[in-house]
């Protein structure tokens, strides 16, 4: 009994306010008043009308030739779900789930459709990701490009399908008024493309289900305010705004689009800082809310604030490396899309590039053909298109930049993000993570996602703290898991600016995460990269208060570990400091060992695991010059910390000369 006692009371906490408004809607749900609400035909019949969100043809025959060849996988293999084709509306019914091949109810009221308990058929996220029709848009686009192809024909037999078997609001693919939203925005683009070649009786099946899905999200406005106030409520209020400029003649239009509007403001100023970041700690969802941002752009009419937040997210990931190669996945992963595009969907520089264009930046001419988000929603590029490498706001890099509370320090052939800070939403247990590449090849990595809605065992094995290169004292994690996206408590990072040296770079932070329970305890970390070595000095405030600390070391996949030497291609990387460690790899029981490319997908990965009980310690990869490394004196540097209440300060003292230099991370 007090287990559940106790989630209700983490469950209310978290709702705060808005605890009653959502506690009427379940009642709603559950004693049958739903069907009131959603009861009838939502309106009379009104033509749609097209926003133009998407170009008709694309910039560049590199982006026409990936739509084709695209297209042709989508009608020969099936949708694109988490890097695999799968039959669900191709060859099989919508609501068909592809994990196992078999079918969600078809005509119940998808209020009494289980999704959530151990009893459901299976994990929904694989069915909705199929339903969010962007595939269909790319069938929509090769129409266009070709007309006298099979793909005007095959997109036909889909959205014909789709509305038989998806009537408003019955099935698995009425449950969620994102997946409504985001239907809304791709549907808008096949009538862009494609609407005036439409058979009649789609076109009007597709508007009356557009209908439906504005007076859906409506009625479901308590519990998106109540509950989902992070990329839902945003993709929530931009479904709204656009139904509401194609449907200017519907009685409630005005309503819809003045209840997005506000929404959407109210949510923006909650979700960016200043810097960039979101309270979305997720490299995925950073994407997937960035491209809301961009929707709302070419919507048009989209007050300053909007551009701001777009230019500043944008270059959020530029700063951290986005347009030289791939990042670290931190936080959830799900290959969450707003824009459709052929090219990788693990790919995140497209949609930052396409930001950075619609803010006014001067790109480089290429990459119009390199990215299809480019291609297909930015305007053409001007004569004034570069050919530099890097649009001009990013072309005199630092070798070490911070951003977002992350920190990317590129030293020889290192490349090391410093992960120090963290939001409130879809974020990971991995305060000062640190994860590593040389020569371009991964060596520590964020270990993924793995699932949010299958088992728990897995869902927490891959988001807690002992999946991340952090250190725990007295085994205890930074962030405890409460059900599958919650926490019951909290943590905060702060991160110092980099102090770059000619022989050397440094990044220091701290975090409170541990500021809790019988012995209260600080953690502080300074990475050292040089051309040789990569060194990470842990600190403690106060020392002592733990018996011992925990460490885990996560590596990719394609890593192996020989005689404390790290291997990855034609690569060896000694160890540093981590004697007496421990390798796990592929452990069913408990869960470790794993690394997760895309969600729903996971493969063995080394982890190597480390106990001390020092409160300042070493360790790190590559070779260091000199004596034995210690971590109060490193290649002729000494490393202290000093504390105050509101901040901790690194010194790095000389040990030759005696010259000082100081890293400050204020609370």
């Amino acid at each position: 009994m007090k287990p559940d006692l106790r989630s209700i009371a983490v469950d209310l906490r978290a709702l705060g306010l808005s605890a009653p408004l959502r506690a009427a809607y379940e009642a709603s749900k559950r004693s049958g008043f739903h069907a009131v609400l959603f009861r009838g035909p939502p309106h009379r019949h009104h033509p749609a009308a097209v926003v133009p969100l998407t170009s008709v043809l694309p910039i560049g025959d590199g982006a026409r030739q990936r739509c084709l060849d695209d297209a042709g996988r989508v009608l020969d293999d099936g949708l694109r779900v988490f890097g695999a084709r799968v039959a669900t509306g191709v060859s099989k019914p919508w609501g068909t789930d592809p994990l196992t091949g078999r079918q969600w109810p078809a005509g119940d009221p998808w209020w009494r459709i289980d999704i959530r308990s151990a009893a459901r058929l299976s994990d929904v996220k694989h069915t909705w990701e199929a339903a969010r029709h962007r595939d269909l848009v790319v069938l929509a686009r090769a129409a266009r490009l070709d007309p006298s192809g099979r793909w005007q024909d095959g997109l036909d037999e889909l959205l014909r399908a789709w509305c038989s078997q998806s009537p408003p609001e019955r099935g698995v693919n009425w449950y969620s008024s994102l997946e409504l939203a985001l239907r809304a925005i791709a549907w808008n683009q096949i009538l862009t493309l494609v609407g005036d070649r439409l058979p009649p009786d789609v076109g009007t099946a597709m508007q009356r289900q557009l209908l439906a899905s504005a007076r859906h999200l409506m009625v479901e406005l308590p519990y998106t305010l109540s509950s989902m106030r992070n990329n839902h409520l945003l993709g929530d209020a931009l479904g709204l705004m656009l139904l509401a400029r194609m449907f200017p003649t519907a009685r409630r239009a005005r309503l819809w689009a003045r209840t997005g509007a506000k929404m959407f403001a109210a949510q923006q100023r909650r979700h960016f800082g200043a810097d960039g970041r979101m309270i979305e700690d997720s490299l995925s969802y950073h994407r997937f809310v960035l491209e809301m941002l961009i929707v709302r752009v070419l919507l048009g009419g989209a007050p300053s604030s909007v551009h701001r937040d777009l230019h500043a997210a944008s270059l959020h990931l530029a700063r951290l490396g986005v347009f030289d190669g791939d990042l670290p996945q931190y936080g959830d992963w799900d290959e969450g899309r707003v824009l459709a595009s052929s090219g990788d969907p693990l790919d995140v520089a497209g949609t930052a590039a396409l930001g950075l264009a619609l803010c006014g930046e001067r790109l480089p001419a290429h990459w119009y053909a390199d990215f299809d988000e480019l291609a297909w929603y930015a305007p053409p590029p001007g004569p004034a298109a570069t050919s530099a490498e890097f649009p001009a706001a990013l072309r005199h890099r630092s070798t070490a930049t911070a951003s977002g509370g992350i920190a990317l320090v590129d030293r020889g052939p290192w490349r090391v993000w410093f992960k120090v800070d963290g939001g409130l939403s879809h974020g990971h247990a991995d305060l000062t993570s640190v994860w590593v590449k040389h020569d371009n090849r991964w060596l520590i990595a964020d270990p993924g996602t793995g699932t949010y809605n299958g088992p728990l065992e897995i869902r927490n094995g891959l988001r807690t703290s002992a999946a991340h290169p952090v250190r725990r004292p007295d085994g205890q994690d930074q962030l405890v898991p409460h059900r599958a996206f919650r926490w019951l408590n909290s943590g905060r990072g702060y991160l110092g600016a980099p102090l770059v040296l000619p022989d050397r770079t440094v990044v220091f932070g701290w975090h409170d995460a541990y500021a809790r329970g019988e012995h209260p305890v600080r953690v502080a970390r300074a990475v050292v990269v040089a051309e040789q070595y990569l060194a990470i000095v842990e600190f403690a405030d106060p020392p002592a208060a733990a018996r011992s600390w925990s460490l885990t070391v996560p590596l990719h996949p394609d890593v192996t570990v020989q005689d404390g030497t790290l291997i990855v291609g034609g690569t060896k990387l000694d160890l540093i400091g981590l004697d007496g460690h421990q390798q796990v790899r592929g452990r069913s029981t408990p869960f470790a060992g794993w690394h997760s490319r895309t969600y729903g997908r996971w493969e063995p990965a080394t982890w190597l695991t480390a106990e001390s009980r020092a409160d300042t310690t070493l360790w790190g990869l590559g070779t260091i010059p000199g004596p034995p490394p210690e971590p109060s004196a490193l290649d002729g540097f000494r490393y202290q910390v000093t504390w105050t209440d509101a901040s901790a300060i690194l010194t790095a003292t000389h040990l030759g000369t005696g010259d000082v230099h100081q890293v400050r991370a204020p609370r």
